[in-house]
């Protein structure tokens, strides 16, 4: 499916086949991969997601945010649930 438009409301229409409740941490993640996407036309990496996400939330959470926690928010998987609800395309290489 290719969407040339991209919305809030598109994003949560496709997180709802997913089964997933848009929340504020969805939200942030789903805007650094558009943001790091358009910026430098690769997407990026689990890894840079943590770092970016850890800088972010340093006094929010009692312990780091690691990948099971991630896993958690997409459980089909990270990078190919963000690219479809972000309307990204999943088949880029990752920094």
């Amino acid at each position: 499916m290719k969407i040339k438009f991209w919305s809030k409301d598109i994003a949560i229409s496709l997180a709802y086949k997913f089964n997933i409740k848009l929340k504020y941490i969805h939200w942030i993640i789903i805007y650094y991969y558009r943001f790091f996407y358009f910026k430098y036309k690769i997407l990026p990496s689990v890894r840079k997601l943590l770092i970016f996400l850890n800088e972010k939330f340093k006094n929010k959470f009692n312990k780091k945010i690691d990948s099971f926690f991630l896993y958690k928010l997409f459980p089909k998987g990270l990078i190919k649930q963000v690219c479809i609800i972000s309307c990204l395309p999943n088949k880029t290489q990752c920094f």
